[in-house]
């Protein structure tokens, strides 16, 4: 009988020659109007790309968008930049990952780009978890809860997004405790 080895990790491949880095960076800041700056930086040897959201916390919606390249491989790639005036009106929550994708990416747009928009709006949503149940924008509050107060607040808006949020409750979670 064959043995199962679904469970086994596998040692990491030797390091070899360092060869590049490429990083995301993004930075989240509530500003004194309770809208967020968002600051994403995408950094290669090749690149680098700033993309500069601000967005409405209450709607969750894009309101500017300013990108910009300091570092590109191409004469022509800074072109693409004002295409991120497109994602102003987007509304991070389902769907956005393809509205992103239609408007900064393809072959009219910059792969880069639509990542490090990608990553954004990841981030934002992130940062945005609780904020309909009064707890602010990256809440010290509600990341202070117990684990299972804060699967019930989130449950609903990330249904789907990873194994822990899967419909039903998620073995692995505490029950929410009852008085």
């Amino acid at each position: 009988m064959p043995e199962n080895h679904s469970n086994t990790v596998a040692a990491p491949a030797e390091r070899g020659r360092f060869v590049s880095k490429r990083d995301i960076s993004i930075e989240i800041f509530e500003q004194s109007d309770g809208r967020m700056a968002v600051y994403s930086t995408f950094l290669d040897p090749y690149h680098l790309i700033r993309l500069d959201l601000t967005v409405e916390p209450a709607t969750k919606e894009i309101l500017a968008a300013h990108a910009e390249m300091a570092n590109h491989p191409h004469s022509l790639c800074p072109l693409v930049t004002a295409k991120a005036q497109t994602l102003v009106g987007v509304r991070i929550g389902r769907g956005v990952m393809k509205e992103i994708s239609q408007r900064i990416g393809g072959g009219q747009g910059c792969v880069h780009l639509r990542e490090l928009a990608m990553e954004a709006a990841n981030f934002i949503a992130t940062a945005l978890i609780g904020f309909d149940n009064g707890y602010g924008v990256m809440s010290r509050q509600f990341n202070a809860m117990p684990e299972n107060a804060r699967y019930e607040v989130s449950k609903d808006r990330l249904q789907g997004t990873c194994h822990i949020f899967q419909g039903a409750a998620h073995a692995g979670i505490p029950a929410p405790a009852t008085h």
